[in-house]
Parts: structure tokens; C-alpha cells; sequence
């Protein structure tokens, strides 16, 4: 199951490679934070949420992990 980050990725028809390019930082981390896997910094957070255009807590929970 897709979380949110992914399906607006997907419906924009860009890949998590394209938003690490965009936003920056470690590529590895990046994957993770989209995946599910790690917990979005401050930062990352708002990068991502701009990047997509769509306000944090639709794409974070209070932990900063990806919402389903």
C-alpha cells in the first residue's frame, strides 16, 4: 500500500530520485522518509511539503513518519 507521499509523487509523474535531486540531502534517507521507513526531520519535512505542495501534517504524522 502506497502512503501519500508516494501516490503525489505518482500523480505528478515524479520518482523519489527526482525529489531527492530537488530537495537535497542524503539520497539513502530520503528513500527511507518516502518508503515509510525513517522518520522526516524538520527540515526534510517542509522541503518535501513544499515540493509537493501540500500542507505537512496531510503528508506527516506528529512523529514525522509517512501517512498511509
Amino acid at each position: 500500500m502506497k502512503n501519500r507521499i508516494q501516490r503525489e509523487l505518482e500523480k505528478r509523474g515524479k520518482t523519489i530520485y527526482y525529489l531527492h535531486q530537488k530537495i537535497g540531502g542524503n539520497r539513502t534517507m530520503v528513500y527511507n522518509v518516502v518508503k515509510g521507513f525513517s522518520r522526516a526531520t524538520g527540515p526534510q519535512r517542509e522541503k518535501i511539503a513544499a515540493f509537493l505542495e501540500v500542507p505537512e501534517d496531510e503528508l506527516f504524522d506528529e512523529n514525522g513518519m509517512a501517512k498511509k
